[in-house]
């Protein structure tokens, strides 16, 4: 019996503790604009395009800057079906971009929205 008056309230107090909040590690690494641009781009991959467009946004949020996030969301856009806001988006990208390399990114985005326009403009043409 005496066990028992030990076990009870170990038992209680052990269930009382697994109450309480969740503990949330944060992973400093994981919230960063380049791993949610990375995130978006592999979404946009798999055709998951509300998804990704949510990546690239966080990634503006996180630096207003970041040129990259701008082409995201505006192949986002354009992917799906808005080419205009997706142009206007890579036209504040092409503003931004300071180095060779952005300027390259913001050309690739470019390319990829004028070939959705083409894919576009080809099926308008054929119904």
């Amino acid at each position: 019996m005496i066990k028992i008056k030990w076990i009870v309230p170990l038992l209680i107090s052990f269930f009382l503790a697994g109450c309480g909040p969740d503990t949330i590690f944060l992973r400093p690494g994981l919230d960063t604009p380049s791993q949610h641009v990375a995130n978006g781009n592999q979404l946009l991959e798999v055709g998951k395009v509300d998804d990704a467009y949510r990546e690239f946004v966080r990634a503006k949020e996180l630096d207003p800057n970041y040129v990259k996030a701008y082409v995201g969301i505006g192949v986002a856009l354009g992917k799906k079906g808005d080419i205009d806001a997706g142009m206007q988006a890579l036209a504040v990208a092409e503003k931004m971009a300071g180095s060779a390399l952005e300027q390259q990114v913001v050309q690739k985005g470019y390319a990829q929205l004028n070939a959705l326009k083409h894919t576009r403009q080809n099926r308008e043409k054929e119904n």
